[in-house]
């Protein structure tokens, strides 16, 4: 049977995940022209470039898979299963630009002091961005499915606690 009919979803997210990373990308590189410091390694603009070509490589994953199951299903498949994933994902994107933007709101609005842990000659700071970094994982792991304290807690402290340490530390990376 001929595949006529619909694009499928994952190719339409993937092309919009792609103009997404697009623009990251093109923001990193315009706001790095105007910038003062013309060294990668120290420009705050580094991390929405990896970002952007993260984002992108994934794009392209996603419209790769998308169209390979295009390929596979047959028309009468393909309709069915398009207008029940189509109600589905917009609400979880919806709920995830929500949480994002309060994330967003959250860093850019609240203010807490600083906070420094010395651990022997390691010395940690603690500030808004590693408590609000660290919620935003657990809710947004709660919300994909992860029930389990085991994981719920720890992994989202790890990856705050990665973060930080290389932003600040490693990279000399102001972070809010």
């Amino acid at each position: 049977m001929k595949n006529k009919g619909k694009i499928n979803h994952s190719v339409q997210e993937g092309i919009f995940f792609l103009l997404v990373g697009a623009a990251l990308l093109g923001y990193a590189v315009t706001s790095y022209g105007k910038a003062f410091n013309k060294d990668w390694g120290q420009s705050p603009y580094l991390f929405p470039l990896m970002v952007a070509a993260a984002f992108m490589v994934l794009a392209l994953c996603l419209i790769k898979e998308g169209t390979a199951e295009w390929k596979r299903t047959t028309e009468g498949e393909r309709s069915g299963n398009m207008a029940s994933r189509a109600a589905g994902n917009w609400k979880g994107i919806g709920i995830v630009l929500v949480l994002c933007v309060i994330y967003y709101a959250v860093l850019m609005y609240l203010k807490m002091p600083y906070i420094t842990v010395g651990i022997f000659t390691f010395f940690l700071t603690f500030s808004t961005f590693e408590v609000a970094t660290w919620l935003f994982l657990i809710v947004m792991m709660m919300y994909m499915g992860v029930r389990k304290p085991v994981i719920l807690i720890p992994v989202p402290l790890g990856v705050t606690l990665f973060l930080s340490i290389a932003f600040r530390t490693m990279l000399n990376v102001l972070l809010p």
